[in-house]
């Protein structure tokens, strides 16, 4: 069966990405996409080349139409990078077996099955977006004490953002892209984000038996977003863009 474009847009934005800065182009190898990066740090999914045109075109209004990278892989602007939504290393450090920290992580056949999944999934394009340099890829939830650990959790993070960066910080460039909340939620595409009555949805308080509780939702949500992205005004141009690649077969 021949899929439509927005549901190609789609499966595309959902597809695990693997970032090789050995590589010079991207492709498709065994259902994931493998990219190189000009982007001069270590080698990371939300910042490889693959990542930076879906940047440039998303976020086109918001970058005012400038790249993203300067000369030789620098940030032209550090207010806008990108950056992983619902990571992987916090939730992973919470789960009996997988090891406390990044350093101490156990081997995969030691995760539950429900972690094994995750981690092969969250690096994809609907799980990224872009945030200043220092709130997103250094110091993100390190700047307000006022609000529950943050500690890398998405929804926390947009509690942070509705509460007090969005409306208080308005001398950030990044910020001035945005006339408030609703704009913002809507140029990043979450309303998957929101329960029925617009509010931030809660899903990182989990008991100590939630963590699968929280990775359906965490994957949940990055669904919701992929096809948010994949039914917006950028549909068309994203599907040239995935086309141009031949990640279509």
């Amino acid at each position: 069966m021949v899929l439509k474009k927005n549901d190609q847009v789609r499966e595309i934005l959902l597809k695990p990405i693997d970032c090789d800065k050995s590589q010079s182009k991207v492709y498709l190898s065994e259902n994931r996409v493998i990219s190189g990066q000009t982007y001069y740090s270590s080698a990371d999914a939300d910042m490889s080349d693959f990542a930076i045109g879906f940047y440039e075109i998303i976020y086109k209004e918001v970058l005012k139409g400038k790249p993203i990278l300067g000369r030789k892989g620098s940030l032209k602007n550090s207010e806008f990078a990108g950056d992983t939504m619902n990571s992987f290393n916090t939730i992973a450090n919470c789960i009996p077996g997988a090891g406390k920290s990044s350093r101490q992580r156990t081997e995969k056949e030691e995760w539950p099955e429900y972690l094994r999944g995750y981690q092969t999934q969250y690096h994809c394009l609907a799980n990224f977006w872009i945030l200043p340099m220092e709130i997103g890829r250094t110091t993100k939830g390190k700047f307000n004490k006022s609000i529950k650990p943050i500690s890398d959790y998405m929804d926390r993070f947009l509690q942070l953002v509705k509460s007090e960066v969005s409306y208080n910080d308005r001398d950030r460039e990044y910020f001035k892209s945005f006339s408030g909340w609703n704009d913002f939620v809507s140029k990043h595409f979450l309303n998957g984000y929101l329960d029925n009555n617009q509010q931030i949805e809660l899903y990182s308080y989990f008991d100590e038996k939630g963590h699968p509780n929280f990775i359906t939702s965490a994957l949940q949500k990055i669904e919701q977003r992929a096809t948010c992205i994949a039914e917006s005004e950028y549909a068309n141009e994203l599907w040239e863009y995935f086309d141009e690649l031949k990640l279509f077969y």
